[in-house]
């Protein structure tokens, strides 16, 4: 961090201090976290963990690590409308066509919802495959507030149509969503539509 821009600095630091909280809040004693040469966070023995910020707003959840939880992973966005040029990178063809079934004024906060979904998933898959993801390679089917992100290939550990099962809020102008791999939510799913219920209900 020594030669990055004072905002990435205070992002990061900011980082780093909510997860320590949250170890405490664990019963664990605050200890550093390392870096990775990926650049992802490396957490003490026994732990699990996530950081996630914006410009305003950092936040870090930290878990006990046993045999039943995994990992974890979290995404905040401000909850501002998605350009319609993203669309494309981000979403699947499945998904765009669930856009264009939405009202207009509906597509472009929702596609925003797909890319944070998208982006906890990730983020809680990458310790356990150490795999790189394109957005193409998850596909979200919305269930209210709880959201389900598909594997559309297989990667090393995982088989296709493995569901990451996730919950997202809105929170204080903020999309905030967070996934919690288990063992017991590794299986194979058909899947064969996107949820049809808005969050904007």
């Amino acid at each position: 961090m020594a030669n990055a821009v004072p905002s990435r600095r205070s992002e990061f630091f900011a980082g780093r201090a909510c997860a320590r909280k949250a170890m405490q809040d664990l019963g664990f004693r605050p200890t550093a976290i390392g870096v990775s040469p990926d650049r992802s966070p490396i957490w003490p023995r026994g732990l699990t963990g996530t950081i996630s910020h914006c410009k305003t707003v950092c936040l870090a959840a930290v878990a006990r690590q046993t045999d039943d939880i995994l990992s974890i992973g979290l995404d905040i966005e401000p909850d501002s409308p998605l350009h319609e040029d993203m669309w494309d990178t981000i979403c699947t063809s499945n998904e765009r066509k669930w856009l264009a079934r939405l009202p207009s004024s509906q597509r472009a906060r929702q596609a925003l919802r797909m890319f944070t979904a998208k982006e906890s998933a990730y983020k809680a898959q990458y310790p356990l495959t150490q795999e790189f993801f394109e957005f193409e390679d998850l596909e979200i089917e919305f269930d209210g507030h709880d959201f389900f992100a598909v594997l559309q290939r297989n990667v090393p550990g995982l088989a296709k149509g493995t569901e990451f099962r996730g919950r997202q809020v809105i929170y204080n102008g903020h999309v905030v969503s967070a996934v919690c791999i288990k063992n017991s939510w590794r299986f194979n799913h058909t899947y064969n539509k996107l949820g049809q219920e808005s969050l904007n209900k």
